[in-house]
């Protein structure tokens, strides 16, 4: 599963995964935390990547503009740790920010997953940090794919 709504961003991630898992991945995507939130309701996913900004709903008519949550990705992750069954579902936080919002405070990428299990007790498989034209955050992505 793939909650992310950056649509380059989105099709980076989708390409690199596919390339890393030929022809052996079935992913399933959401573009905000009301229909991420729905889905994980619905279905067992053994992985979740993460980004943290998302918004609130997808957009649709007569639904209202969807607004911005900087910790949406943050609830996303609460709800799969703490679901029946999502609670073993390998989470990896993918943020193009170089900090993630908790609790209000900017917390550095690197040192994010660290502070989610101190202060939440979900211990997240990794924090990436997403930059466009670099190759870095496949590199760390691989990494933490091959320690699950």
């Amino acid at each position: 599963m793939i909650i992310e709504d950056d649509a380059f961003k989105l099709e980076g991630i989708q390409a690199y995964l596919n390339s890393v898992f030929t022809g052996t991945l079935e992913i399933s995507i959401c573009q905000a935390l009301a229909s991420a939130t729905a889905l994980l309701g619905t279905r067992t996913f053994d992985l979740a990547i993460i980004d943290m900004s998302i918004h609130s709903h997808e957009p649709e008519a007569g639904s209202g503009s969807p607004f911005p949550l900087s910790s949406g990705g943050l609830d996303v992750l609460f709800t799969i740790a703490h679901s029946e069954t999502g609670a073993n579902t390998p989470c990896i936080i993918l943020t193009q920010y170089p900090d993630i919002e908790i609790e209000s405070l900017p917390i550095p990428v690197e040192q994010a997953k660290k502070e989610i299990l101190e202060k939440f007790d979900i211990d997240v498989a990794g924090c990436v940090r997403y930059l466009e034209n670099d190759n870095q955050w496949k590199a760390e992505l691989y990494v933490i794919l091959e320690s699950l």
